[in-house]
């Protein structure tokens, strides 16, 4: 007869140490004890869509052309003026080290 420590599975950290094989640790996944699934009797019931949900803008429903009118889209369009940058060039000035 075998003793009962023989059987007994060594836990460590509350799961199965790894495998070592080739050098390397395995982990071994355990499989679902209990089989996933729905246990609820599904039978009667169905599945509902969501009503359409028209399209916001900033908590707004849109009224076609009316919220956007042509002179502010050509402005948004518009090309921009380019912008100067005067970027000074670093002047580094070469000293012997002591």
């Amino acid at each position: 007869m075998s003793s009962p420590k023989e059987t007994e599975c060594h836990l460590k950290a509350g799961h199965l140490p790894a495998v070592k094989a080739g050098g390397m640790r395995i982990t071994q996944h355990k499989s679902p004890k209990e089989p996933v699934g729905l246990t609820e009797d599904t039978t009667g019931l169905k599945v509902s869509g969501s009503p359409p949900k028209p399209s916001t803008i900033s908590g707004a429903i849109p009224k076609g052309n009316a919220d956007f009118p042509a002179e502010a889209v050509q402005v948004f369009h518009k090309e921009k003026p380019p912008i100067l940058h005067t970027v000074k060039t670093p002047i580094n000035i070469q000293q012997p080290r002591k």
